[in-house]
């Protein structure tokens, strides 16, 4: 179901993005952007916080890999802060 979000922490391994967009969807047709950066890291935490939007799906939208092997992600967490 969708609910009210405005966090995501995401926890990278070695293989991190680079580049990425934090998207949200209601439908998982149409994203919205919520949170974009190029300045990643291997082995580091991303915690944002972002206005607060209605939401059933997440996702990380990766545009520059760190290196060649992909994305690895140990941690994944979508919030809702008081």
């Amino acid at each position: 179901a969708a609910m009210e979000i405005d966090r995501a922490i995401l926890k990278w391994y070695s293989n991190y993005g680079k580049a990425f967009k934090i998207q949200v969807s209601t439908d998982s047709t149409t994203w919205t952007d919520v949170y974009s950066t190029t300045t990643g890291a291997s082995y580091s935490v991303t915690d944002v916080t972002f206005a607060k939007t209605t939401a059933r799906y997440v996702r990380m939208y990766g545009t520059q890999r760190g290196n060649q092997s992909g994305y690895s992600l140990f941690d994944f967490m979508v919030l809702n802060d008081p």
